[in-house]
């Protein structure tokens, strides 16, 4: 999806009280970064 997609997506996560996960943090989510245009 399009960077603005995943801010969207990121934004009801939180909302919904879901966390992001990571590589040292086991969360309800993950974003790959890889495809995250800045």
């Amino acid at each position: 999806g399009s960077p603005q997609m995943l801010a969207d997506l990121k934004a009801i996560f939180e909302e919904r009280g879901l966390t992001e996960g990571n590589t040292g943090e086991p969360g309800d989510y993950v974003i790959e970064k890889a495809f995250v245009e800045k």
